[in-house]
């Protein structure tokens, strides 16, 4: 067995999972979408919580290399906190089995997507608190506690994300209703 038996396995997992739902999905229905009989999926998991842990630890991953590339090649801390909303918010408009394991009440039940969950939200507490510290270094951003504001902005991201983005009709609703929400994390409502 190999590490590309495995990626094909979790890739496979990650259109299953996302087409029927961690609920309604098989072990059955993975090996077939993967071309593998099930023993070469119990080689690699014990079960379908571990598959499903793969396939968010995997999307999670393809998400964080996107953010540091956007990251990386701005400029200043204001568009790196641009990019990193943008990209974050436009991500869980997609939805996903990420977006799926970090706002799925039934889901939130498991031990290991609470892991995942607490995890994920560590990490971007982190990566904002970083931006927000750059920014206040070089001011751009006034002194704040750098903490509390990753933590207000993150829970401002994720209030946005299922009553504002999910009832955008197009790609191009969601992009405006995205920098509407940056425009007023940075510059409120005032005129």
């Amino acid at each position: 067995m190999s590490a590309n038996s495995k990626q094909q396995i979790i890739e496979a997992a990650g259109i299953v999972f996302e087409r029927y739902g961690f609920k309604k999905t098989t072990m059955d229905d993975i090996a077939f979408a993967a071309g593998k009989g099930k023993s070469s999926l119990y080689y690699y998991f014990k079960n379908k919580e571990e598959v499903f842990e793969a396939v968010v630890a995997h999307e999670a991953k393809q998400l964080v290399a996107e953010i540091n590339k956007a990251i990386d090649t701005s400029h200043s801390a204001v568009d790196k906190l641009r990019s990193y909303v943008n990209i974050r918010m436009k991500r869980f408009v997609q939805r996903g089995n990420l977006a799926t394991a970090l706002n799925d009440n039934f889901l939130a039940t498991f031990a290991f997507i609470e892991k995942i969950q607490n995890n994920y939200r560590d990490f971007e507490i982190e990566m904002i608190a970083a931006i927000i510290n750059e920014g206040i270094n070089r001011k751009e951003f006034k002194p704040v506690d750098a903490n509390f504001t990753s933590e207000a902005i993150l829970t401002c991201m994720i209030g946005f994300e299922v009553p504002l983005l999910t009832k955008s009709k197009t790609s191009e609703e969601s992009i405006t209703k995205i920098n509407n929400v940056i425009d007023m994390f940075f510059y409120g409502i005032c005129t």
